[in-house]
C-alpha cells in the first residue's frame, strides 16, 4: 500500500494558498527541519526535510501544482488510489516518494507502468519528460572586432557557476549566439540533463573601424597634393596591411572599395573594405607653402574669369 502524502499539509498551508505563502510556509519549515539544526534527531529531520522539499518542488510550480490537484482530495496518509482509468502497476514503488519520483522526475517506469500510464497521457509524467532538462543561461560575451573576425579563445567567469574556455568561430556578429551543451543549470530535481549555455556577442568600439552588414569601413586621411596628383598609401585592415592606389583628383568624402578584404559571410566569401577618403587642408604653412598657394590662387582666379 502506497500512503498519499498531502503535499499541502506537509507545508501547513490551505489548498488555494498563493506561491508566497507557499514559499514562506517551506523556508520557516526548510530552518526548522534542516538536519543540520537537529544533529539529536537527525534521520528524522532528514526525513522531514525531504518530503518538505518534494512539497514544494511540486506546489512552487505551477503545471506540476495543476497536475498534482487533479489526484483529487485524498487524506494524508490513507492508501492512495489513483483516479480512474490510471491503471498503474506499483511493481516496485513502496511509497509516495517513490511514486513522486516516476510522476515528477526523470525515473524510468517499468513496462508494466508505462502501460498504466497510457490512458492519463497528459499527466505529471509525460510532462517531467518535456521538463528533463535543466534550465538555459543566457549571458553577454564581450570581444573586440579583432577577436570576432579571426575567432579566439576566451575565458568567461559565470559567477558562482565558475568559469571556462570557450571557442569563439570566427566571422560572429552583434547579436550572435555560441551554444555550449550542457553547460547551463541542472535540473531541479531527478536526472535529467543540463540546460545550455547561451553566449550572446556584444562587439566592443574600436577606434578605426566599423562593421556595417559585410563591410568594414574606415577613413583615411590625405593631404591635398596627394589628392591632386594620387599616391600609394599603406592602409590597414582586419586581414593586415595593404598598399592602395589613390587616383589623382579624388574628393575629400569619396568612397574606395577593397574587395574582399571585409567581413566574412554566412554564405562563404568575403564582404569588403569600404575607405572614405578625408582630404586634411593644412591649417599652417611655410612661407613658401604660401607662396606657392599664392600662385595658384591667381592660376585660378584668372582660369575662372578667362
Amino acid at each position: 500500500m502506497v500512503q498519499f502524502d498531502d503535499y499541502y499539509k506537509v507545508l501547513g498551508v490551505p489548498r488555494n494558498a498563493s506561491e508566497e505563502e507557499i514559499k514562506k510556509a517551506y523556508r520557516k519549515l526548510a530552518r526548522e527541519f534542516h538536519p543540520d539544526r537537529n544533529p539529536t534527531n537527525k534521520t528524522e529531520a532528514e526525513n522531514k526535510f525531504k518530503k518538505i522539499n518534494e512539497a514544494y518542488e511540486v506546489l512552487s510550480d505551477p503545471n506540476k501544482r495543476a497536475q498534482y490537484d487533479r489526484l483529487g482530495h485524498i487524506p494524508h496518509g490513507s492508501e492512495f488510489k489513483p483516479p480512474p482509468g490510471f491503471d498503474f502497476d506499483f511493481e516496485g514503488v513502496g511509497s509516495f516518494s517513490d511514486l513522486f519520483d516516476l510522476l515528477f522526475s526523470q525515473q524510468q517506469p517499468t513496462n508494466a507502468q508505462k502501460r498504466g500510464f497510457a490512458p492519463f497521457q497528459d499527466f505529471a509524467f509525460q510532462q517531467a519528460q518535456r521538463e528533463a532538462k535543466g534550465k538555459d543561461i543566457t549571458a553577454p560575451i564581450g570581444l573586440t572586432l579583432e577577436e570576432a573576425f579571426a575567432g579566439s579563445t576566451k575565458r568567461v567567469n559565470l559567477g558562482t557557476m565558475g568559469s571556462l574556455e570557450v571557442k569563439i568561430p570566427a566571422g560572429v556578429r552583434e547579436g550572435s549566439k555560441i551554444r555550449l551543451n550542457g553547460k547551463g543549470h541542472p535540473p531541479s530535481f531527478g536526472k535529467g540533463l543540463n540546460g545550455d549555455l547561451y553566449l550572446v556577442v556584444k562587439l566592443q568600439p574600436h577606434p578605426s573601424f566599423s562593421l556595417n552588414g559585410d563591410n568594414i569601413e574606415s577613413q583615411l586621411s590625405i593631404s591635398v597634393t596627394e589628392a591632386v596628383f594620387g599616391c600609394v598609401k599603406p592602409v590597414q585592415t582586419l586581414n593586415g596591411q595593404v598598399e592602395v592606389n589613390i587616383p589623382a583628383g579624388i574628393q575629400s568624402g569619396q568612397k574606395m572599395r577593397l574587395s574582399g578584404q571585409g567581413w566574412p559571410k554566412k554564405t562563404g566569401g568575403r564582404g569588403d573594405h569600404v575607405l572614405q577618403i578625408l582630404v586634411k587642408v593644412p591649417k599652417s604653412l611655410t612661407e613658401r607653402e604660401k607662396q606657392l598657394y599664392e600662385e595658384l590662387k591667381e592660376i585660378e582666379r584668372t582660369k575662372n574669369n578667362g
